[in-house]
């Protein structure tokens, strides 16, 4: 087994203290699983639910989400990306680039994804993911965490949102960010071990929060929105 890229629970690390990590929520029951829709079912939904509005999939969908994380070199268009994070909800994967990061293990985790989650992905993550590897299903339906918060008063990045919630993560990973990832990156390169798994650590810390956050997020839009017309593209 690769010890950089293997899979576990997604799960941030536990404390002593009266803070909140996403798995003290209490919002880990899931319902029963449902059926997984079919390929083209979710394609259809995806050009016909408006962007902003794809939050309202996310119940349906939930069994079949995939929730994703990159690192990259920087922020053009055509920075290399180093690594991809994604998890089920439940186990959490790294790919690393030069190692295992691959069209084809990508491929292995999308297998049977109907919805995409990210954080600030419309944007960053899935243009990229895109460029990279043109054969993937990167049109399904996506839930943009970043976008949905903004509707329930969570705002700015990932980090700031999750202070704004009382979650924590793991002591080695709370001061990260983009850049400290590029370091990481080339300490890596010139054969630091410990910097490669740091990133790792890093980028699963980022994961680790979509699944809490999805939900937190999804509830709040659900609790002060009543449905409402509108959210269907024209045919």
């Amino acid at each position: 087994m690769n010890p950089v890229a293997s899979q576990s629970s997604s799960k941030p690390a536990q404390g002593a203290s009266n803070e909140k990590s996403p798995s003290d929520l209490g919002i880990d029951s899931r319902p029963a699983t449902r059926a997984i829709p079919p390929f083209d079912d979710a394609l259809a939904l995806a050009r016909l639910v408006r962007p902003g509005e794809q939050w309202r999939l996310y119940c349906e969908l939930r069994d079949s989400a995939r929730y994703l994380d990159i690192e990259t070199l920087g922020l053009d268009l055509e920075d290399d990306i180093t690594m991809v994070g994604i998890s089920d909800g439940m186990l959490t994967t790294v790919l690393v680039e030069g190692r295992d990061l691959s069209a084809r293990r990508l491929a292995e985790e999308l297998a049977g994804a109907r919805l995409l989650v990210t954080f600030a992905g419309a944007n960053f993550d899935i243009p990229r993911l895109r460029r990279a590897f043109p054969t993937l299903p990167w049109d399904l339906p996506h839930l943009d965490l970043a976008i949905a918060g903004r509707h329930v008063g969570l705002r700015g990045g990932l980090k700031k949102v999750e202070r704004a919630l009382g979650w924590r993560r793991p002591p080695d990973v709370t001061s990260c960010d983009g850049k400290e990832a590029i370091r990481l990156w080339h300490a890596h390169l010139a054969g630091d071990r410990r910097a490669l798994l740091r990133l790792i650590r890093y980028c699963r810390a980022d994961v680790a929060s979509l699944p809490p956050l999805a939900e937190r997020i999804v509830q709040r839009l659900a609790n002060q929105e009543a449905p409402r017309r509108g959210w269907l593209e024209p045919v």
